[in-house]
């Protein structure tokens, strides 16, 4: 297992490298755009001229333009989402759809690895992978705090950090068994971005129209409120129990496919 996941960490090295820099550049560059404008004076304005619907949405989200609002919007803007979700989607796509398509798979297998073995360690690495990322996003938050004299916020980022990682685990739970169903990386990696794509747009629509509001248990992005972990301290346990077990059921069935299935 630690040469399969030793491969792993060879081969997509520079690529999370490059998606944890830029996570970790965005917030602290958030924290630096929040200490150096009036929030409150560009909120006010904003508010003033928005109409009442958007004024209404704008509140609710930004806390009333309170740089911690911002700051916790900032874990909730589609660039932050975007990074995570390209992780949590590359790297089940490769995992086992890609390994058919470019025919290693079956040399690999081929040794004196087991099916369980291939399998457990490309869930150990993507996990890792996701939290290494998610890591460094925490700390350009933390030290874009420190830097520039903001409020921090503490022990309250380890509920955001958990919250985050379920939700990431389980669009790569979903992409992987896609991936465990598939043959080629490109048409699973589709399947991940669609679920991912659909399921924040989801939750944008039901935050912004009221008439839209019962869809948002059904999205996975609906269970990600950083608002009330890092303003509140608040974390339910819906966003546990319901990410946590997409995720698994996910992960599961991925496992007793690709333990099922014909190789190529």
């Amino acid at each position: 297992m630690p040469n399969l996941v030793r491969r792993q960490l060879e081969r997509n090295a520079a690529f999370l490298g490059v998606a944890g820099a830029m996570l970790a550049a965005f917030e602290f560059i958030l924290c630096a755009v929040v200490a150096s404008v009036d929030v409150q004076g560009a909120f006010g304005q904003m508010t003033q001229f928005a109409p009442p619907v958007f004024r209404t949405m704008i509140e609710q989200t930004l806390m009333g333009g309170s740089p911690a609002g911002i700051l916790a919007f900032g874990w909730n803007h589609p660039v932050v989402h975007a990074l995570l979700s390209a992780v949590a989607i590359a790297l089940p796509a490769r995992a086992i759809a890609g390994e058919i398509e470019s025919g290693v798979i079956e040399l690999v297998l081929a040794e004196p690895v087991s099916r369980a073995r291939y399998f457990c360690s490309h869930l150990l690495f993507g996990t890792g992978a996701i939290a290494a990322v998610l890591a460094l996003g925490v700390a350009g938050t933390v030290i874009g705090q420190v830097v520039f004299s903001l409020e921090g916020f503490g022990w309250r980022l380890v509920p955001l950090f958990l919250a985050m990682l379920l939700l990431q685990l389980a669009i790569y739970g979903i992409t992987l068994l896609a991936s465990a169903m598939g043959r080629e990386a490109g048409r699973v990696a589709l399947v991940g971005v669609f679920v991912a794509v659909l399921s924040f747009l989801v939750n944008a629509v039901a935050t912004l129209w009221s008439k839209a509001e019962f869809a948002k248990p059904f999205s996975l992005h609906g269970y990600f409120e950083p608002r009330d972990i890092l303003l509140k301290g608040e974390l339910g346990a819906a966003p546990v129990l319901v990410l946590g077990g997409v995720a698994l059921v996910a992960i599961g069935l991925a496992f007793a496919r690709f333990n099922r299935r014909d190789m190529p």
